[in-house]
């Protein structure tokens, strides 16, 4: 789990150092705590997403299993709020800028999301042996 903490966390802060923002999607759940504001009722169902730039944080720091504290700006008047998003809450990482999003996926105890030994499986995107088979011939060069 060390290994997948550090990836993210370098990730989060090339995303930050490189574009001047990411974003980061968490669930609701008891364990993650947003100030005295929570989460709304459409947050509980949809989630929470948050921007990270260089101006709307302080304190940021990661704890060893990848939890997040932080305390961050909220609304118009970006009233300060102490966060701790729990590291099994964070959901996806993501840059509109760099085109990047990496989700996380806790496969042990997440049935949404089915594991074939082969990968995800996507319904309705279930490919048959044949069309993953690419022929090369038309990128190969003639001698003619």
């Amino acid at each position: 789990m060390r290994n997948q903490t550090k990836y993210l966390q370098n990730l989060f802060y090339d995303l930050l150092n490189d574009y001047g923002q990411v974003y980061m999607v968490v669930k609701f759940s008891d364990k993650t705590i947003v100030g005295n504001r929570g989460f709304t009722e459409e947050e509980k169902t949809k989630g929470l997403v948050l921007l990270f730039n260089r101006q709307n944080h302080k304190n940021l720091q990661w704890t060893e299993e990848g939890s997040v504290i932080a305390t961050l700006g909220f609304g118009t008047n970006n009233r300060p709020e102490k966060c701790f998003f729990y590291f099994d809450d964070i959901v996806s990482l993501f840059s509109p800028d760099a085109r990047v999003k990496f989700d996380i996926w806790n496969v042990a105890g997440d049935e949404d999301h089915p594991e074939t030994p082969e990968g995800p499986v996507i319904a309705g995107k279930e490919k048959t042996r044949d069309q993953k088979i690419v022929s090369l011939d038309r990128f190969r060069k003639s001698k003619n």
